[in-house]
């Protein structure tokens, strides 16, 4: 099939760290269908380019902030991709209102992928979109709609069609050989993610703390940059950690795997998530996970692989970590990766997406194209 695939997320050489996981899926869906990728730039005086990204052909277009008429512009781009393509794939929220005003005149077959917290917990974003989530109601137009978790699912299914969401997951394609765990006499923990308030890096380090004061010999990497690193170095020279929380900003997308793989067990105490890309990644490279109950990845962080906390204070924390520490007694790093890369390969997410298509084929009426794969 031809699928049109339209983001107003999607990473670039410039920010390779913007939603990489719809990146992610265009490569899954493209080993089964024709795609081309518009990526609908939120922001003001971006010069319109086509280019190849990492393989994948994708058209960068701006809707200029500061000229609300551009939007026209915008339109006219995307209805023109529109013709010839067989599904049209939306991903990430903003996107179906940058769609919808075009899809109501062309009526492709339509897919919507969500990804996006806002969606299930609209609080956590902001009182500006407590006010307006009424707008999720536009997740009816789509033919079918898909989410990452299980969770996200249920949520998107009471604005969607009926029976049209979907669970297809995030990708985690890793196909490096598997590490021992580092057991060096040093816990080794690393955290994979903004320095922003959702993750309560204040509140890893609260943990840290708790766990040298019970005497534990551990010491944490945390990967990603973001406001609150000043406070977080603030913090750790106040409690004396400066040597054992370790802040190494952002790395590319490519290394963030052999970061993970230098620690024995993955921490992060978010706030909300939804898949939480970055622990099934640290479960696919063998590194059990320990986080608060505060998302859909208890699809597939349970008891074999992973501590979950459901209060997530400094002490509960700590002991999770010192619970979790023991599943490196009696796992094997290859046993608790193995499962998480057969489930999450981009084989298995792009026939997910496959089904997802058929099936808003015949909400839409249409047939599938001959020689796609059902």
């Amino acid at each position: 099939m031809k699928v049109l695939a339209l983001s107003t997320w999607y990473p670039s050489a410039e920010a390779p760290t913007e939603a990489p996981f719809n990146h992610e899926h265009v490569k899954a869906i493209r080993s089964a269908h024709d795609v081309r990728v518009v990526h609908i730039r939120l922001r003001s005086g971006a010069v319109p380019i086509t280019e190849v990204f990492d393989g994948v052909t994708v058209s960068r277009i701006s809707l200029d902030l500061r000229r609300p008429w551009s939007i026209l512009r915008v339109f006219a781009v995307v209805r023109r991709e529109m013709k010839g393509a067989d599904v049209l794939h939306s991903m990430a929220f903003s996107t179906i209102l940058m769609v919808l005003p075009v899809w109501l005149t062309t009526r492709p077959a339509w897919v919507h992928t969500e990804h996006w917290n806002g969606v299930t917990n609209p609080a956590s974003v902001g009182p500006l979109w407590q006010r307006l989530a009424w707008l999720r109601y536009v997740l009816r137009f789509p033919h079918s709609v898909t989410g990452v978790t299980t969770q996200l699912t249920e949520r998107l299914q009471h604005f969607a069609r009926p029976g049209a969401a979907v669970v297809v997951p995030c990708v985690v394609d890793n196909d490096r050989p598997v590490r021992p765990w580092p057991r060096e006499g040093t816990l080794r923990l690393v955290a994979v993610g903004g320095l922003v308030p959702r993750k309560r890096p204040l509140l890893a380090v609260d943990t840290v703390r708790w766990l040298t004061d019970q005497g534990r010999d551990v010491q944490l990497d945390w990967i990603g940059a973001g406001p609150l690193e000043r406070e977080v170095r603030d913090r750790t020279a106040a409690v004396g950690l400066s040597d054992r929380i370790l802040l190494r900003g952002a790395v590319p997308p490519g290394e963030i795997f052999a970061r993970i793989e230098d620690a024995d067990l993955f921490f992060l105490p978010s706030e909300q998530e939804n898949f939480f890309t970055a622990a099934a990644e640290a479960l696919s490279s063998g590194r059990p996970v320990v986080a608060a109950v505060a998302g859909g990845y208890d699809d597939y962080c349970d008891a074999s692989n992973s501590v979950l906390v459901r209060q997530p204070t400094a002490e509960a924390l700590g002991r999770a970590i010192l619970e979790a520490a023991t599943l490196l007694e009696d796992r094997t790093p290859e046993g608790i990766a193995a499962p998480i890369r057969q489930r999450f390969n981009a084989r298995v997410v792009g026939d997910l997406f496959t089904g997802a298509y058929a099936a808003a084929l015949r909400r839409a009426g249409r047939t599938v194209r001959e020689g796609a794969r059902p």
